[in-house]
């Protein structure tokens, strides 16, 4: 949530927008959040890690959020962010995955072991921003995302310091997004964004919260995991149809009911349905007759379904058989409907 930084939240202790939505950094003694248009990779916003300082030079900080939606066991995600250091610290920097709330946790933060390293993402230090991409697994418990400094001894930094007495490292534009592109937000993503959008506690009052907390760790209540979405399809050959018309025959509206009463069980979340013909004729009237055909069958179905559906007409854009042979031909006249179903 809250990917670009740019929602700014206004914290309950002094009334000012001094942090992200939906992020919250264990940087109590610091700046992390900046408004700074020139130096952010996109947008205005962009947040701050500390590394180290004089006064504190074995603190770890760390910038933590609540997942929309818990990841499915096994699935592939790729997580994104740019990220930009003077410093060379890359190889302790890593991602944290936590079913319970890191922020509460009795461990030390330090001792946690991260599943993602940055090790192996070719980082130098530059003032430039640079590009992330790492693939994780799930194993299904995640509630939480945790990125921070894991080293365990304390860094040995010399050079220019990046604000005050503070080094830092800095991250802008993260998503975490699935592999599998049949895999949708769960329904509940926007209310959990609307509850942890709803904490605005920070600085102090946090840091007695999470002294409170830690004793005795709040319940985490599971995410609902991302949906999954089946591709059903259903092909009405030209047959069909009349010849060079868009009218339904009796035979592909028996067909069409057939179908209907198939998808009744299903959650269906959009129907797509598509008209194709072969590359005899015109391409003004291919196309013409491609989408009325498309648009016919949708008007028949549409009375059946409370969900979405979209029509195109490809006229002989998207063939499936050799248009030189009249067999190939009569399979590129065709109607295709995608049923995109919720399981």
């Amino acid at each position: 949530m809250n990917g670009g930084f740019e929602e700014e939240n206004i914290c309950s202790e002094y009334q000012k927008n001094c942090a992200p939505e939906g992020w919250i950094s264990t940087s109590l003694y610091a700046d992390y959040y900046f408004d700074d248009a020139p130096n952010a990779y996109e947008g205005s916003h962009f947040v701050g890690i500390v590394l180290a300082d004089s006064s504190r030079p074995s603190g770890r900080n760390f910038l933590r959020s609540r997942l929309l939606c818990g990841l499915r066991k096994g699935e592939k995600y790729k997580l994104d962010f740019s990220i930009r250091s003077l410093h060379n610290v890359f190889d302790s920097i890593g991602i944290y995955f936590s079913a319970n709330d890191f922020l509460y946790q009795k461990e030390k933060l330090r001792n946690t072991q991260p599943q993602l390293f940055l090790r192996s993402a070719g980082l130098q230090p530059s003032k430039e921003w640079q590009k992330v991409s790492l693939v994780y697994t799930a194993d299904g418990a995640e509630n939480f995302i945790v990125l921070g400094d894991f080293k365990t001894k304390v860094h040995d930094l010399s050079g220019r310091r990046d604000l005050g007495k503070s080094y830092y490292f800095f991250i802008d534009s993260i998503s975490l997004t699935p592999l599998n592109p049949r895999e949708q937000l769960c329904a509940a993503a926007d209310s959990v964004k609307e509850e942890e959008y709803n904490f605005s506690v920070r600085h102090s009052m946090l840091d007695r919260l999470m002294y409170v907390n830690t004793k005795n760790p709040p319940p985490v209540e599971p995410l609902p995991k991302t949906t999954l979405q089946r591709i059903d399809t259903l092909v009405i050959p030209d047959v069909l149809f009349a010849t060079n018309s868009y009218a339904l025959g009796e035979k592909a509206k028996t067909l069409l009911d057939a179908f209907v009463t198939r998808t009744k069980s299903y959650q269906v979340d959009s129907l797509v349905v598509e008209g194709h013909t072969d590359n005899q004729g015109s391409l003004s009237l291919n196309q013409t007759l491609s989408r009325n055909r498309a648009e016919s069958v949708a008007a028949y179905l549409s009375p059946a379904f409370r969900s979405a559906v979209f029509t195109r007409g490809w006229a002989s854009e998207k063939p499936v058989a050799d248009n030189r042979l009249a067999e190939g031909r009569q399979k590129n006249r065709r109607v295709e409907i995608y049923v995109y179903v919720r399981e």
